[in-house]
């Protein structure tokens, strides 16, 4: 995946634990929306941060156009996420949301989802973090109140990476 759209909550968390810029050890560009850029930027301190990564263009910024599919998604979903459902099916591209009932209707559109879990296991995979690190980022964002299932966490505990498991074998 090199452009993915991404709704607000992971990238919130990912900024308050100082964890936002794994998202371009995978990402070569993150698009957000209008909605998405305002919660972003609602703490002060994240402003400087997602305005530094406009400027670098590896962050973009992209208007939605508030049609019938937004209409429809804010009956069930905040704006943020309504805004970033109807961009990435527009756009045909992958979105980051971590909220269930946003995931599910992604899903339900076709569109291809990720959320933290994914991406620390896409980072693990890609060895650009080790077990170790990615465990640490959970604990981080635990921390910060971003809650993660017990069932999710596991995905990252029990990891072995292929080449731990073919190393081992005679």
């Amino acid at each position: 995946m090199k452009i993915i759209i991404a709704d607000s909550s992971t990238l919130i968390t990912l900024l308050d634990t100082k964890n936002f810029d794994l998202l371009f050890k995978l990402f070569h560009e993150i698009i957000i929306t209008d909605e998405v850029y305002a919660e972003i930027t609602h703490k002060f301190y994240h402003k400087e941060e997602i305005d530094s990564h406009l400027i670098q263009n590896n962050l973009k910024l992209q208007s939605v156009e508030h049609k019938e599919m937004y209409e429809m998604l804010t009956k069930r979903l905040d704006r943020g996420e309504a805004e970033s459902i109807t961009l990435a099916k527009k756009l045909e591209l992958p979105l980051i949301i971590d909220e269930r009932k946003g995931r599910n209707i992604a899903n339900s559109l076709g569109i291809p989802i990720i959320g933290l879990i994914g991406i620390l296991l896409k980072l693990l995979e890609k060895e650009i973090l080790s077990k170790e690190e990615a465990i640490e980022v959970i604990e981080q964002v635990e921390a910060n109140d971003f809650r993660l299932s017990d069932g999710l966490k596991d995905l990252i505990y029990k990891y072995k990476s292929q080449t731990l498991i073919s190393k081992a074998k005679p």
